[in-house]
């Protein structure tokens, strides 16, 4: 039963894609993983930064959405500019996808605390179709029986206003192709908007920052509001609403300065309400000492991100 109540929530999440396209990965703990998808979302510091996220959705349910994300950037003074690399593993039924993305981001500072940062990605994305399971009620030529993969090169872009207290940021993903050329062998383009502010001792060394995160490929839109509330720079916890889709609640910790760890709990509002036992979601996050050679004195301090 669970089986069917899935490929019916599944029929009606692609019902307005073009045949077979893929969505973009969602992870609820976004805010501090931009880097996922806008490779201008780097720190300006001497720090190699690494975050790993995995999630785990629809409990119960046979071959549940589950992915992952595991992201590293730096940097480098004599690039002038940061590194890194992206890697995403995101299994959806018989389907697998799996991104490995290279970027550089080259900031410009337009003040004393103020930079927009600019970040170009690329690399490769491998889709496979595993038709072994599957079984058709009915005898079709075009039946998918064994398993296919795909692969093709995948380019991200971003851009990214940074200051002290607040962050605005623009990104685009899968460049290659858009929506209406998407299809079995490649995911269609995905635009992000976001933006977050930092309020500072609201009360006693508690900060508050809310965030906003616009996501389309234009065939589904999805909407994103989150406050998440810092105590003492060591404990975090918040809230988001995904529209028409799930509440969300978050708890963190920084078990040091340079190691810190994040969960999510996503409670379905959608067609899956009453279904699951939710969607669990854990992130890792580590900072390392950087390779430049002098200490970067950084230009648009973050505390939170």
């Amino acid at each position: 039963m669970k089986k069917l109540i899935l490929a019916a929530i599944l029929l009606i999440s692609i019902g307005k894609l073009p045949l077979y396209s893929q969505t973009d990965v969602h992870f609820s703990q976004f805010m501090f993983n931009n880097v996922t998808f806008n490779p201008a979302s780097i720190e300006i510091l001497n720090t190699i930064n690494t975050s790993l996220v995995a999630r785990q959705q629809w409990v119960g349910f046979d071959k549940a959405p589950s992915s992952q994300a595991l992201n590293a950037s730096t940097y480098v003074q004599d690039l002038y500019g940061g590194v890194g690399l992206n890697v995403i593993n995101d299994m959806l039924g018989y389907e697998h996808f799996l991104t490995a993305r290279a970027f550089y981001a080259f900031p410009v500072q337009i003040g004393v605390l103020s930079n927009v940062v600019f970040g170009l990605g690329a690399g490769v994305v491998s889709r496979t179709l595993d038709g072994t399971d599957l079984i058709y009620e009915e005898p079709d030529p075009n039946a998918l029986l064994g398993k296919e993969r795909w692969v093709k090169p995948d380019f991200n872009f971003g851009v990214e206003y940074v200051d002290p207290n607040l962050t605005v940021g623009f990104a685009a993903t899968h460049l290659y192709r858009s929506v209406g050329n998407a299809g079995i062998d490649y995911a269609p383009r995905h635009y992000y908007l976001y933006g977050k502010y930092l309020f500072e001792d609201v009360v006693d060394r508690v900060d508050i920052q809310p965030y906003l995160l616009f996501k389309s490929s234009w065939y589904i839109t999805q909407f994103d509001i989150s406050v998440i509330g810092y105590y003492d720079n060591m404990i975090w916890g918040g809230v988001s609403y995904r529209l028409g889709d799930a509440f969300v609640g978050m708890l963190g910790y920084y078990i040091t300065p340079e190691i810190r760890v994040g969960y999510a709990y996503d409670v379905a509002v959608g067609p899956v309400r009453g279904h699951t036992g939710g969607t669990h979601e854990i992130m890792l996050s580590v900072q390392f000492e950087g390779f430049n050679k002098t200490r970067v004195t950084p230009k648009t301090p973050r505390i939170f991100n």
